[in-house]
């Protein structure tokens, strides 16, 4: 018998990089060198202190159901450093653990999005900003990043997007695959143009140090949208 998949998988891109990683690997196999470019992560092995930090937490009993937002330590551990590394005091009940950044993005824009209502995303972006909309049913706006404005947006493209059914814009900095990073004067722009409304802002900063020129600034800098944003780091 066929398997029969429901309707919503049909709408659900693959990510590219990890196709083309596929073809690497085979060509590899074939005994071909190859320089991978495709999956974003470093050309190193695991540190030795993470590796034995895992192996200890393994023999120490870690090996049960947690609560389905993290371990308290762990959570802890979180607020203090976004504590510290944002300038914001967060609270240890304010943090959610997720396996990688993927399921965070994710489960945000199921929580929040309705069918028919719309997500504003960078583009060209990480691809699981289309995806995850697309599986809330919901309608994705791509909004596109200029290479005049080193990468970044224009806030009048950002309100020409705006409408009523406006439920989340994500931004990403600095940006995957682009390398582009916003400013603070960006983030006040991004405040004044949704004002009161039902807006969130999902932040997208897991790449907040990895940054060569200039200085990082979350968007959580602006106190008067802080309660509507979602920080992925």
């Amino acid at each position: 018998m066929e398997v029969k998949f429901a309707e919503r998988t049909k709408t659900m891109g693959t990510e590219g990089a990890f196709e083309v990683l596929a073809k690497a690997r085979k060509l590899e196999a074939e005994g071909r060198e190859i320089l991978h470019f495709e999956i974003g992560e470093p050309d190193f092995d695991t540190p030795r202190n993470i590796k034995d930090a895992a192996i200890n937490a393994l023999e120490n009993g870690y090996t049960h159901y947690t609560p389905s937002s993290g371990l308290m330590e762990i959570r802890k551990a979180v607020a203090e450093y976004i504590s510290k590394t944002r300038g914001f005091d967060v609270k240890p009940e304010e943090v959610i653990v997720t396996v990688g950044a993927k399921p965070a993005i994710t489960f945000s824009i199921l929580s929040l999005v309705n069918p028919g209502e719309e997500v504003i995303y960078p583009d060209p972006g990480y691809p699981i900003y289309n995806a995850a909309t697309l599986l809330a049913e919901a309608k994705p706006v791509p909004l596109p990043l200029l290479e005049e404005k080193d990468f970044r947006f224009s806030l009048d493209d950002l309100e020409k997007r705006i409408t009523d059914k406006t439920k989340v814009i994500v931004i990403n900095s600095p940006q995957n695959p682009t390398g582009g990073v916003l400013t603070r004067e960006d983030f006040e722009g991004i405040a004044d143009i949704i004002g009161d409304r039902e807006i969130y802002i999902l932040t997208d900063e897991i790449y907040s140090r990895i940054i060569y020129e200039g200085e990082f600034v979350s968007i959580t800098k602006v106190e008067r949208i802080r309660d509507r944003v979602i920080l992925v780091d």
